[in-house]
């Protein structure tokens, strides 16, 4: 799989601080400046999954992650500026400085739901159907 990244850099903004908000969800992620943006790529999910995991949003993640997919690719937002403390929003509106927007390649022998179980398992028990949110429901997360 491979994980591009792509995050508005703007004027007002200290891009240290912008590509750290970047690292503490990908921390292994390669960056480079384009322009008013900030690109990086990676192939790590691990801390993405451990923070989804220690906030105890795997199910919400993982019903925002089916919504997502698009082809071999899932496509989501985070909330930049709440990846400044090293935590996870996924954003259905766009936030005010903009958001980290994140693109999941499967590539060839790859399956994106088998990524989404490793990024975010269910904890419901096996036979149990999750609840889906209403775009209402999504918009107040």
């Amino acid at each position: 799989m491979r994980v591009k990244i792509r995050v508005p850099l703007n004027p007002t903004e200290d891009e240290e601080k912008v590509k750290n908000a970047i690292l503490n969800i990908f921390p292994d992620a390669v960056m480079r400046t384009e322009g008013e943006y900030i690109i990086a790529e990676t192939n790590n999910l691990r801390t993405l999954k451990e923070l989804l995991e220690k906030q105890r949003i795997r199910d919400t993640a993982r019903d925002v992650l089916m919504t997502s997919i698009v082809g071999n690719h899932i496509v989501f937002k985070i909330n930049k500026q709440v990846a400044t403390v090293g935590r996870v929003n996924f954003s259905v509106t766009e936030g005010p400085l903009g958001d980290i927007e994140v693109d999941i390649e499967a590539e060839e022998g790859e399956n994106v739901n088998e990524i989404i179980n490793y990024i975010a398992p269910s904890t419901l028990p096996p036979g149990v159907e999750p609840r889906r949110l209403s775009d209402d429901e999504l918009l107040e997360l």
